[in-house]
C-alpha cells in the first residue's frame, strides 16, 4: 500500500516533552558508558554493515532491494564505541495496515521472501483465534535487526539503546503499536520486556517451510499505544540506575 495519502491516526502524544527529555537522558547515559548513536535511512548501508559484522544478509523486511523505504518509512540505528567500531544495530519500518496485522503480516512476509527467491510456506492459514494480531491495525512499526556485540558492555547499554529506538519511533511516527518477531529463546530470556514490549505470544506465524534462520514457530512481541504512553510515564519516574548492570543477547 502506498504511504502517500494514507489516512493516519490523529491522536496526539500525551507527554511529548517527557519523551524529548527521555531521549536526551538515554543518549547521555550511552555517552557516559563510552558509546554514541547514529541514525540512518540508508538500508543498503545496513545490509553492508551486517554482512561485514555478522556475515549475514539483512532480513527481507529491512532489505532495500525488495522493499520501498521512501517518504521516511524506515530508519536504523548504529551503536558506536569510543574506537569508532559498530557494536550494535536495530532497525524500524512503519506500515499502514487497514485490515489487521493477522491478515497483512503473513502475506507480506511471504511476498518479500519470494522477491529474494526464498520460499516461505505457512503451516496454518491464519494466526490462532484470540491472537492480539487480529485487533492490531493502523500505523504499525516493525522492529528488527537487533544486535549487540559481546564487547558492548556497560551499565544499562542494552536498555538505553533499545528504549531510545522505541522512543524515536514514537517521535517520528506516533504509531498505534510497535511489534517484533522473535525466537523462543529470545522470548524466554526476558529481553523483550526490558525493551518495552508488554504482550508476547507464541505462534502468530507458523511455517511448514521456512527460510534459513527462521524458526517454524515465531513469537510476536507487541506494545500498543496505551502501553507506549505508560512506558514513557514509568521511565520518567524510575531511576534507570536501579536496573541490572548487564544483559547477554542470545547467540
Amino acid at each position: 500500500m502506498s504511504w502517500v495519502g494514507v489516512e493516519m491516526n490523529n491522536k496526539g502524544l500525551h507527554n511529548p516533552l517527557g519523551i524529548a527529555r527521555l531521549c536526551a537522558k538515554l543518549e547521555e547515559k550511552l555517552a557516559a558508558a563510552g558509546y554514541s548513536v547514529e541514525l540512518s535511512s540508508d538500508f543498503f548501508l545496513l545490509d553492508k554493515t551486517k554482512q561485514e559484522l555478522r556475515q549475514a544478509k539483512v532480513g527481507p523486511m529491512h532489505d532495500a532491494e525488495v522493499c520501498d523505504f521512501s517518504n521516511e518509512r524506515a530508519f536504523w540505528m548504529r551503536l558506536v564505541d569510543d574506537k569508532g567500531h559498530t557494536v550494535g544495530t536495530q532497525a524500524y519500518r512503519c506500515d499502514y495496515v487497514d485490515t489487521s496485522l493477522a491478515d497483512w503480516l503473513p502475506n507480506y512476509m511471504i511476498g518479500v521472501y519470494m522477491r529474494r527467491a526464498e520460499v516461505m510456506m505457512p503451516s496454518h492459514p491464519k494466526p490462532p483465534r484470540g491472537s492480539i494480531s487480529w485487533r492490531l491495525r493502523g500505523r504499525l512499526v516493525y522492529e528488527g535487526e537487533l544486535w549487540l556485540a559481546p564487547s558492548a558492555k556497560g551499565k544499562n547499554v542494552f536498555d538505553s539503546f533499545t528504549r531510545l529506538g522505541m522512543l524515536l519511533c514514537i517521535v517520528k511516527w506516533n504509531p498505534d503499536a510497535i511489534y517484533a518477531l522473535t525466537s523462543e529463546k529470545m522470548a524466554n530470556h526476558g529481553h523483550l520486556i526490558r525493551i518495552g514490549f508488554s504482550n508476547i505470544e507464541r505462534g502468530t506465524l507458523r511455517w511448514e517451510w521456512a527460510s534459513k534462520d527462521v524458526e517454524p514457530v515465531e513469537y510476536l512481541a507487541v506494545v500498543e499505544r496505551n502501553g507506549l504512553e505508560q512506558t514513557i510515564e514509568e521511565m520518567l519516574v524510575t531511576r534507570v540506575e536501579s536496573l541490572p548492570d548487564q544483559i547477554r543477547m542470545p547467540q
